[in-house]
């Protein structure tokens, strides 16, 4: 069993919110996809950006306005929303008081689409050796 301490956290302040890495996960795991805790600090709001992957915010508490290219939405505790690949987006906390956090996942980024062609590449060589033993 592996255990990361929220107290042992290696928490850094990237694209304007405390951003608490989980996957991948140095010497534990390394799979195609990402994770992490983001926390909004109170009044502020990520800053408006965008990458060549797929990603999904759940909301875990706080309120907040989701900007996504031209769409916004005010989202709360439990909501989902779904970022397609190079869309603009930032996330601002609409409280004074209380912290905005949520759990990002990302995927199907070019690198991990190479990674998962060189898996079945070795895969596939790995079958044609053994077909011709």
């Amino acid at each position: 069993m592996y255990i990361q301490r929220k107290t042992k956290a290696n928490t850094k302040y990237e694209y304007g919110c405390d951003l608490r890495r989980l996957y991948p996960w140095d010497k534990v795991v390394d799979p195609l996809w990402g994770a992490a805790i983001a926390s909004v600090r109170p009044g502020e709001s990520t800053d408006p950006h965008r990458h060549d992957e797929l990603e999904t915010f759940i909301v875990i508490s706080g309120q907040g306005v989701m900007l996504v290219g031209s769409e916004k939405a005010e989202l709360g505790q439990g909501d989902v929303v779904y970022i397609p690949r190079n869309e603009t987006h930032s996330f601002q906390n609409i409280s004074a008081i209380d912290e905005l956090v949520f759990l990002t996942i990302y995927w199907d980024s070019p690198e991990s689409l190479e990674k998962m062609k060189s898996i079945i590449h070795s895969k596939e060589t790995s079958y044609s050796i053994e077909e011709k033993i």
